[in-house]
């Protein structure tokens, strides 16, 4: 459960910081909510992995789409994906699930530094 809240905290934020921010603001927004929300570092990183991925794959279509893929043509023949701007928007939406990944798992780690670990008890 936590998983989705932060996933779709992560897209909500992500996308509005998109709006006045350049495209690092994910890494930024990724990190921060997940070191704030604690969860498994799994889960972490799905939560960044899902929420920027699905959130820079939908932008990346909506731009292929409303620029009828001139740019996209153009790029996918100089990026080894066959010229199909479908596999370029694909490509990029992965590339952004990583990096959103791997900033959430980050966050996740960051804050775990700060906490205090239990001792071991003798009858535990």
């Amino acid at each position: 459960m936590k998983v989705i809240f932060k996933m779709l905290l992560t897209v909500a934020f992500a996308y509005m910081g998109l709006m006045i921010m350049p495209w690092w603001i994910l890494v930024l927004i990724a990190f921060v909510i997940s070191a704030a929300i604690p969860t498994n570092d799994f889960g972490a990183f799905l939560a960044g992995f899902l929420g920027v991925g699905l959130l820079w794959l939908v932008i990346a279509w909506k731009i292929d789409i409303k620029t009828n893929s001139v740019l996209s043509a153009k790029i996918a023949l100089i990026i080894p994906v066959g010229g199909d701007t479908t596999a370029l928007v694909i490509l990029s939406g992965v590339i952004g699930a990583v990096v959103g990944g791997f900033s959430s798992l980050s966050g996740n780690l960051f804050r775990k530094i700060f906490m205090k670990k239990k001792q071991k008890s003798m009858y535990s």
